[in-house]
């Protein structure tokens, strides 16, 4: 009798596992978002207050609060309070202009309550459609219900709270960091084999693969594990709010049940601003992100992650030591990292990129793709005043 008990129970374990997985594939979400990506983030489209204009938003898992580029403040219909507050960026805190109870409509789904805070976004690069990027938008889209992010064919879902999608995927519990970004308990190892428990914030919206921050480094003395002191700006919110990453890596990157090996990583040297609180330790970026499928549940605290078709392409590391921006419709030189390939080559800041291996490129994302992990020579064609020159890369790991 006992065995016949446990064989249903099992039987009852197995089709209630069954029904679930089903109805994590079954059930209709409230509304479907197609994406766009650069491989690097994620653009959607969106209508604020009932305007018919279709503004281009960057969707970000760690915007905590929806920002408006305030050059698409009269389309949009929106209303100013006269009111100032502080915004915590990835930098610093800027104080900005805000726009209380507004309406946004995401492919035909109405969302209301969303609150604007207004800055300038110049300084973010074009959508891969060639769209000028409007704002980001990130926890007022996802706080109300349960988020399904398909990274290999672009698309976002929102489901009802308590829904329950991909009941066997692996779950990652998260914590809410300033009560809005999705944070979680990690393990890193450094070059030098030290072993640091580590909270990083899920962060779609950063470019890169991993961020440590300047207390966490200053904490463990992470600067020691510098090879060469090699330089990158970094951008968070305001246009006038920079600050400068040094580049790494880590030996081993663990969460959950994933290890991912030799990850690149920014040391952040930020002195105020979200990368600069004893809060949180760093965060993962769109690299790492963008590996799997995932869910976001808000109500539950909890993540879960399936490994999808990206799960084990090449890490975005810098080989040649080029950054670039479209610049009169030209891809120019933003900067050349110091100890760089491309600093040995001779190629400066402000050269224009007129082809790389004779393939020419319409954006920042289609160069650093092709760059992205080769080790090959490239041979660059680039204009300097009014002179063409042609320069050999050989790419290498120089940090």
């Amino acid at each position: 009798m006992r065995r016949k008990i446990l064989i249903l129970s099992f039987v009852l374990c197995f089709l209630s596992l069954g029904i679930n997985s089903l109805l994590a594939e079954e059930i209709k979400p409230l509304v479907r978002i197609p994406f766009i990506t650069n491989g690097f983030q994620t653009y959607l489209e969106l209508q604020i207050n009932g305007s018919t204009e279709k503004l281009c938003f960057c969707f970000d898992t760690g915007a905590g609060s929806t920002v408006l580029d305030r050059n698409y403040l009269a389309i949009s219909n929106i209303a100013l309070t006269g009111e100032k507050e502080d915004m915590t960026t990835s930098v610093n805190v800027v104080q900005v202009d805000i726009s209380n109870n507004n309406k946004i409509n995401v492919n035909g789904f109405e969302i209301e309550g969303i609150k604007f805070y207004i800055e300038s976004l110049s300084h973010l690069n074009t959508a891969p459609n060639g769209k000028k990027v409007a704002g980001v938008i990130g926890f007022d889209l996802m706080k109300n219900y349960v988020t399904y992010i398909n990274h290999e064919e672009n698309y976002i879902e929102l489901y009802p709270k308590g829904t329950v999608l991909y009941p066997n995927s692996h779950v990652l519990p998260f914590f809410l960091y300033e009560d809005q970004l999705p944070a979680f308990q990690a393990t890193i190892q450094t070059e030098s084999g030290k072993t640091l428990p580590v909270r990083l914030v899920f962060d779609s919206g950063a470019s890169f693969t991993s961020s440590l921050s300047s207390n966490f480094i200053a904490m463990h003395n992470l600067d020691s594990e510098l090879k060469v002191k090699v330089q990158v700006p970094v951008i968070g919110g305001a246009q006038s709010s920079a600050s400068v990453n040094y580049l790494s890596s880590l030996q081993q990157l663990n969460f959950g049940e994933f290890t991912f090996q030799h990850v690149p990583v920014n040391f952040s040297t930020s002195k105020t601003g979200a990368m600069a609180t004893d809060s949180i330790d760093g965060v993962i970026g769109f690299d790492l992100i963008k590996r799997f499928n995932v869910v976001l549940d808000y109500g539950n605290k909890v993540l879960r992650l399936i490994p999808n078709k990206n799960f084990k392409t090449p890490f975005n590391v810098n080989l040649t030591g080029l950054s670039f921006r479209i610049i009169n419709n030209n891809l120019t030189v933003l900067g050349v990292m110091d100890y760089s390939p491309a600093k040995s080559a001779g190629i400066i800041e402000g050269d224009v990129i007129v082809s790389i291996d004779g393939k020419i490129f319409g954006s920042v994302a289609e160069v650093r793709n092709y760059l992205k992990g080769s080790y090959k020579t490239k041979k660059f064609v680039i204009q300097r005043a009014g002179e063409s020159l042609q320069v050999s890369v050989k790419p290498a790991n120089f940090y």
